[in-house]
């Protein structure tokens, strides 16, 4: 019953022709069947109907004055908008030539004049069928393509998610292992040399038991984003965990003395901005301090990501130990 409405009572049909008789009796025919049918005496108006509504299927003939069915197909084939609609031509012209070329100009059918009602009705029949069927695989396909995006998109976002910390978006530790291990490859296999960097944010108990740990979350962002930006896009930085971060800064040969340099400096500025913006707002009542180990990787290094890690985490805490002394001479 569903497909019976679909091909009759919801389908519009455009009849042109540029005898009276044949529109009304065609018109009748389809119309016994339920079609909603409409009629065009020319080329012109055919062409402006079919544009104002575009119907489901048209019946053209061949022989008119003005235009012939050749031209309004052709015209109707070569638009994007209307090049999908099927035509069955109805005409007298019987010799095959007739039919090849209308095949030719992308007509879906050729009927020839006298023509008999049940083979005009199973004709439209099919060809509506062939339509419907054409456009629901058209709609599935959508439908398919749509349903791959979103699960593409989901599968990222999946991955992304559990190879990135959620509180700062930098690299988790997992994430960061999982790159860092195909750096030191290359920088093996290239003879490149490369650094470890490993950076721990000072004070940042004190900063959760004076002033809270949402404040302590906040401050352990500012590191992530002071990092992020004091390093290039190419350098690998993560959050390990807590207030430790790592980074891999691939294809390198400075010192460590500039890298100090440089986290020391984005640590003024931000230092700066945060004490001109303290009369005014609370939500960063603290000073960022952040303790730095670096350990290079010469071209024909064979140490382990782990064991980098290790002496560059040595090295970080020997720096903190000296900032401890530094502030506390008596201890």
């Amino acid at each position: 019953m569903t497909n019976l409405l679909k091909t009759t009572a919801t389908t519009n049909i455009l009849i042109v022709d540029d005898t009276p008789d044949n529109l009304r009796l065609l018109a009748k025919m389809l119309e016994s069947q339920g079609y909603t049918v409409r009629k065009s005496l020319n080329g012109r108006m055919a062409l402006q109907a079919v544009h104002r509504d575009p119907p489901d299927l048209i019946l053209l003939d061949i022989t008119m004055p003005g235009m012939n069915g050749y031209e309004i197909c052709q015209q109707l084939k070569s638009s994007e908008a209307t090049a999908s609609i099927p035509i069955i031509f109805i005409s007298a012209l019987d010799r095959i030539d007739d039919k090849v070329r209308a095949f030719e100009m992308g007509a879906q059918d050729y009927i020839i004049k006298p023509f008999q009602e049940l083979e005009v009705l199973i004709r439209v029949k099919n060809q509506l069928l062939i339509q419907q069927q054409r456009q629901q695989l058209i709609e599935q396909n959508q439908r398919l393509a749509q349903e791959i995006q979103e699960r593409l998109k989901a599968e990222a976002e999946v991955k992304r998610l559990s190879l990135t910390d959620e509180l700062t978006g930098l690299y988790n530790r997992r994430g960061f292992f999982l790159l860092a291990e195909q750096q030191l490859k290359i920088a093996q296999r290239t003879q490149t040399s490369c650094c470890i960097l490993f950076a721990d944010l000072d004070g940042l108990k004190q900063i959760n038991d004076s002033l809270g740990h949402d404040v302590g979350d906040r401050a352990i962002v500012d590191a992530a984003q002071l990092l992020k930006h004091t390093f290039r896009d190419a350098d690998i930085v993560a959050r390990l965990g807590g207030d430790e971060f790592v980074v891999l800064i691939p294809v390198y040969s400075d010192n460590s003395k500039n890298f100090h340099a440089r986290i020391q400096t984005s640590l003024d500025c931000f230092n700066q901005q945060s004490a001109l913006q303290s009369a005014s707002k609370s939500d960063r009542p603290y000073q960022l301090s952040i303790s730095v180990g670096v350990q290079f990787c010469a071209p024909n290094h064979e140490s382990s990501l782990d064991a980098l890690l290790v002496q560059a985490d040595k090295l970080m805490y020997d720096q903190k130990r000296l900032k401890h002394q530094m502030s506390h001479p008596s201890v």
